[in-house]
Parts: C-alpha cells; sequence; structure tokens
C-alpha cells in the first residue's frame, strides 16, 4: 500500500473488478532496489547473444554496471543479425595471409576480444556528436597499431538528423529511434556487426583503381614488410598515376631487373607513412594558419599533411629543409599558403580507409617519387627496350648524354680555377629523341652497318643503296642520325639552385611551337601539338615537303610516350627523323648569314671581274674599228 500511495493516478478509473479498482497512472515510479545496467538494456534489446560474447571474452565489466563513472558508447548488434552474419564464428578472414605463428597468437578468444572491443565506443555519443565527429576512437587498439585505438566510421544522414536509424556505423544501420542512454553509457542496436578493419592487401583490393598499386607491391617484394608494420598510414596511387610515369613505369616493372626492382620498392615505401594520421587529425591551413602536419614515411622521406576549403593534400618534401619550414618574417601566411598549394601537392580524393594496422587515404592524381629513386635516361632506355640506341650512343662516343653533367661540369671547373667565368647558360642535361629498334632495323644504313660487323654476307639486302658505301661514309652518316636524335637542355637558373635536384618537368617537356637545338651542329627541331599533349617533330627551317632531287622530302615522327628522368627527358618516336638534304645542311644562325653574304660577294665580284674583262675587249674592238689596214 506505501508502494501504490506513491503513484500519480491519473484522471480516470480505468476498470473495476472484484478484487478492487485498477487505475491508469501517467509515471511509474521505479523502486530503489531495480536498477538497470547497460546489460539489462542489451537483454530487453533482444541482443542477448552480444551479451553472451563479452562475458565469454572476459570484458562483462564493460556492461554489467561495475564501473558507472565511465562513460561509453556501445554498437551492439541484434541476435538475428550476429546469427545471420556468422554465428559465433569470428575470423575475420585474413588467416589466409598469417603466417602459422601468428595464427597461434590469435587464438578464437583474441579474436572475440578483439571484435568485442571494437563495439565499444570511448565516450558518449549522441546523433548530433556524431554529425560532428564522424570518426570515433573504440577501446581495440594493440599492437596492430603500435597502441593506438581503431577507429569506427558513423555517418549521419543530414536530412534526417533527428532519426536515430540514419546514423551509420562502417555501414551497418543502427535501427532504435533514438539510441538508449543509460547513465553514463549510449546503446545504438545495429542490423549486422562491424567486422574488424581488414589488412592493407585485403582492403585495397576492393577497389579496382588501387589494383596496380597492389601489384606494384607484388613486384617490390614489399607486401610482408608493409603489412607487418605498426601504425602506418598508407597514400594510395590510382591507376592513373602510374600509367602517367610513361617510360618511368616501363622501367620499373621491368621484370627480373634488380635495379628496378629496388627503384620500385623506395617509390613504395615513400607512400607509407610511420604512424596513422586520420582526416580528423589533418591541421586546417587557413590565411590565419600556415600549419600541417609532416610525418616521416617508410622511405625516409617526409609527407606534410594539410586541409584547405578545397580539400586535404599531401606536400611531398623533396628538399632538407621543405618550403613550409623556410618562412620569412617579411611573407604573409597567404603566400605562404599560396607557395605550397603547387605541382608538389596531391589532392585526397577517399580519406580513411580503415585498416588493420592504420588507415589508408587514396590520392585522386599523381604518386610520390621520392629523390632517392634515381630515374636516369639509361634507365628508361631500358624500360623502353631501346637497345639499339643505346649501343648505337656507346659506338659514337655519346654515352655522356645518359649522365647529369652538373656535377662533372662543377668538378672540372673547381679543378680549372674557373669558377667564376661560368657562362650562365650551361647545359643541364640532354633529352633523348629514341625510336624504336624496329625503327633501326628498317634503316638501310644501319642493316649494311650490321650486316660487315657480323660478317654475314649471305644476307640478302642487295638492293641496299648503301651496299658499295664505305664503312666511313656509313658510319659518318649515322652518327650525324643519332646526334640529330640528341637535344641539350639549357639551363640558366643559378647553378647553386639547380645542382643536385631534378630538373623541373616543365622545362623538359615539349611545348607548341617550340624550336630545339640539337647535337648535330646547328640544326634544330621544331616541336607541333597536334592533338592534346600528343606532339610531333620535325626539321626546322625545312618545309614539310620538299623534292631535292625530285625525291618527296620528309622529316616528321610522333612522339608515342615519354618519361622524365634526373636531367633530361626521353621521348619514343614512331619513326625515325631524317637528315636534312645537303642542299640545306649547311651552316645556320649567324654563320648562315656570313655564309650567305660571302657567297653573294664573291659572285658580284665574279661578275664585276667578267663585266670588266667584257667592256675592255669591247673597247678595243671599237678602237680598232676606226683604223685601216696599210
Amino acid at each position: 500500500m506505501r508502494f501504490l500511495a506513491s503513484l500519480v493516478l491519473g484522471a480516470c478509473v480505468v476498470l473495476h473488478t472484484n478484487a478492487g479498482i485498477v487505475h491508469s497512472v501517467e509515471q511509474m515510479q521505479r523502486p530503489d532496489s531495480l536498477v538497470f545496467s547497460p546489460q539489462k538494456v542489451l537483454v530487453g534489446l533482444n541482443a542477448t547473444a552480444f551479451v553472451r560474447l563479452f562475458k565469454d571474452a572476459g570484458l562483462g565489466d564493460y556492461i554489467d554496471g561495475t564501473r558507472p563513472d565511465r562513460k561509453l558508447t556501445i554498437l551492439a548488434p541484434t541476435n538475428h543479425a550476429m546469427d545471420e552474419a556468422f554465428g559465433y564464428d569470428l575470423d575475420d578472414g585474413d588467416d589466409v595471409v598469417l603466417s602459422a605463428k601468428e595464427r597461434v597468437q590469435r587464438s578464437p578468444r583474441d579474436r572475440q576480444r578483439e571484435w568485442a572491443l571494437y563495439h565499444i565506443i570511448e565516450g558518449q555519443y549522441s546523433i548530433e556528436d556524431l554529425a560532428q565527429t564522424p570518426l570515433v576512437r573504440t577501446r581495440l587498439a594493440g599492437e596492430w597499431t603500435d597502441g593506438r585505438p581503431q577507429v569506427v566510421k558513423a555517418q549521419v544522414d543530414q536530412a534526417y538528423r533527428a532519426l536515430g536509424s540514419h546514423v551509420s556505423f562502417n555501414g551497418a544501420d543502427n535501427i532504435l529511434l533514438e539510441p538508449e542512454v543509460i547513465g553514463n553509457t549510449t546503446i545504438y542496436l545495429l542490423s549486422s556487426p562491424m567486422s574488424t578493419p581488414p589488412r592493407l592487401v585485403n582492403a585495397l583490393i576492393q577497389n579496382l583503381d588501387l589494383s596496380l598499386f597492389v601489384a606494384a607491391m607484388g613486384a617490390s617484394n614489399t607486401v610482408d614488410e608493409i603489412q607487418s608494420e605498426a601504425g602506418v598510414t598508407v597514400l594510395a596511387p590510382v591507376v592513373n598515376a602510374f600509367a602517367s610515369l610513361g617510360l618511368v613505369w616501363s622501367y620499373l616493372s621491368l621484370p627480373g631487373d634488380l635495379d628496378a626492382r629496388a627503384d620500385l620498392s623506395r617509390l613504395i615505401k615513400a607512400h607509407v607513412l610511420t604512424r596513422p594520421v586520420y582526416s580528423d587529425e589533418i591541421p586546417m591551413h587557413t590565411d590565419s594558419s600556415a600549419d600541417m602536419l609532416v610525418v616521416k614515411a617508410l622511405n625516409g622521406n617526409k609527407v606534410g599533411l594539410y586541409r584547405t576549403p578545397r580539400g586535404m593534400f599531401a606536400f611531398v618534401d623533396q628538399s632538407e629543409q621543405p618550403p613550409f619550414m623556410r618562412r620569412s618574417a617579411r611573407s604573409s601566411t597567404s603566400s605562404r599558403l599560396a607557395s605550397v598549394l603547387d605541382s608538389s601537392s596531391l589532392k585526397i580524393s577517399e580519406p580513411d580507409m580503415l585498416l588493420q594496422t592504420g588507415v589508408a587515404h587514396v590520392l585522386e592524381s599523381g604518386l610520390i617519387l621520392p629523390l632517392n629513386v634515381e630515374i636516369t635516361s639509361a634507365k628508361l632506355l631500358r624500360g623502353m627496350r631501346a637497345h639499339i640506341f643505346a649501343d648505337l650512343l656507346e659506338r659514337f662516343n655519346l654515352t655522356y648524354v645518359l649522365e647529369d653533367p652538373r656535377g662533372e661540369a662543377r668538378t672540372a671547373r673547381s679543378s680549372d680555377g674557373d669558377d667564376e667565368n661560368e657562362d650562365p647558360h650551361t647545359v643541364a642535361g640532354y633529352s633523348l629523341l629514341v625510336p624504336s629498334d624496329k625503327s633501326w632495323r628498317e634503316n638501310p644504313a644501319y642493316r649494311e652497318l650490321m650486316r660487315r660487323d657480323h660478317e654475314d654476307i649471305s644476307a640478302d639486302d642487295s638492293d641496299n643503296p648503301w651496299r658499295n658505301a664505305t664503312t666511313s661514309d656509313i658510319s659518318h652518316y649515322l652518327g650525324r642520325l643519332v646526334r640529330l636524335h640528341v637535344i641539350p637542355v639549357i639551363d640558366s637558373s643559378p647553378r647553386e639552385a639547380s645542382e643536385g635536384k631534378r630538373l623541373p618537368t616543365k622545362q623538359l617537356a615539349l611545348a607548341d611551337r617550340t624550336t630545339y637545338p640539337t647535337l648535330l651542329d646547328d640544326v634544330t627541331l621544331r616541336a607541333h601539338e597536334f592533338a592534346t599533349d600528343r606532339f610531333s617533330l620535325q626539321l626546322e627551317g625545312a618545309p614539310f615537303y620538299q623534292t631535292p632531287g625530285g625525291v618527296p622530302f620528309v622529316s616528321v615522327a610522333t612522339v608515342v610516350r615519354s618519361g622524365i628522368a634526373r636531367s633530361g627527358a626521353v621521348f619514343e618516336l614512331d619513326s625515325l627523323l631524317r637528315l636534312p638534304p645537303v642542299s640545306s645542311s649547311g651552316p645556320g644562325g649567324w654563320k648562315r648569314v656570313a655564309w650567305n653574304a660571302a657567297v653573294w660577294l664573291t659572285g658580284i665580284g665574279m661578275g664585276s671581274g667578267l663585266l670588266g674583262v667584257s667592256g675592255y675587249w669591247v673597247r678595243q674592238w671599237w678602237t680598232r674599228a676606226d683604223y685601216q689596214s696599210l
């Protein structure tokens, strides 16, 4: 009677019975002896399998109410969801890539414990909190993440933020209209369980755009090393990023090439940072704050992470002191920001791909080519499989075009004491125009030279126009032809600013209607962009078609692929360029003017002399015509 007297009666009597009267009440008072815990609420929500798993894993203290001061958010799947997903088998499917030792270390009880801890979030989160903080930290933390907590991604439908059914966690929907709150514990009921984050390869292969990155890890033998690294951030390039490397990727993907495998390994490790960095940890880069988070990669290079209103970016540090650390007291923050947002920044298109060992961010385009990946022209020739062009460079003592002349030139200048009288416009490298081996084999002069080198007298090439030429003439012709396919790169920047660095890509790329010198005397080439980033090259000063000797003359080739090396570019051509005709292969530039002037003066002198002699004889004849013989 004491308990009934304390109830608040409703406005009407509901039912009369022989045993008494039943009243409706607006609110029922809970006796002090009746205490609800998260465990009791979970049982009432039909999540008994979840409760039993927690107790089996030794985690009952998270739900039994013995620690009411601890603030938690629990993500509990229903019994039906647990049974449909995996019953009580909590295997995450990663054992196919684990060693026997690792399988022993991760017993079934360990998997249960990891799975349960991943469904406990540190702190209480309402729907409004999740809308503001979509990345929440769980109680799962261990050696795989280097002691840092694993993360769950919450997604709140902004159009229905007030409805709990429009909240999902890693894709698992919450089916409660509102989360249950019991003291310092908030409970969401999930339509399906969440699996723990997968290993790196298992996560990447779900995105076809990252298939080439996975293949590159396998080709460089870095899969096991990267997957066993605890606490990482992976910046994953897409397929187009590798394809855009052109001949560089052809070299890096060479099978059986130890140098290529080592360089590919360094490139892959440059994309793996040594600590997990989630998107909510990346600082904002604004006019009032130019901060960024600098993290070291497994390769040793450093990457700066920052965000702007346009998105998140990764800045590639290619120097000992990056631009974001070289700050002038007079420069404004906005100017520093503009200096950072350049071609060295890679935009992150898909952030926060959760991994067992950390997190991965997908790069929209481009990739990191670290400084210790030394891409030379010789390596690009190997990637192109241009063996004949490389042999001809060696035959005609032109192998110096494969090296970086800046370091050698500086050494020579220093030893000669001629450092002060340096030409400001020096050759900083060489770009190569490389026809395929097939194009060289179709050249009659090269075929005849190879026939003589191998003493293949029986070769059926009797109609070769070079058959009766001397070996010296053939070598002279081929030497000039090779020089026609080498472009010296002139660098006008200060020596201190360019030595030890890669030449800028913009300086090495072809430009429309631009003239380029060659190693062949004063013969130059002109580039034409006939489509977007599609170029052809032809002789400068020579008509596209002309007929010396009545034979049509064409010297034009199309660039098929290209690659940027440290001190030059390599352009693969679809055919050989032809040497200029003899009539147009004389001097050029000021020499051509002087030559023409000399020819004209000689002609004028000879004409004047001939006219004088003719006038003298005419005068003599005219004078003698007035006399008669005696």
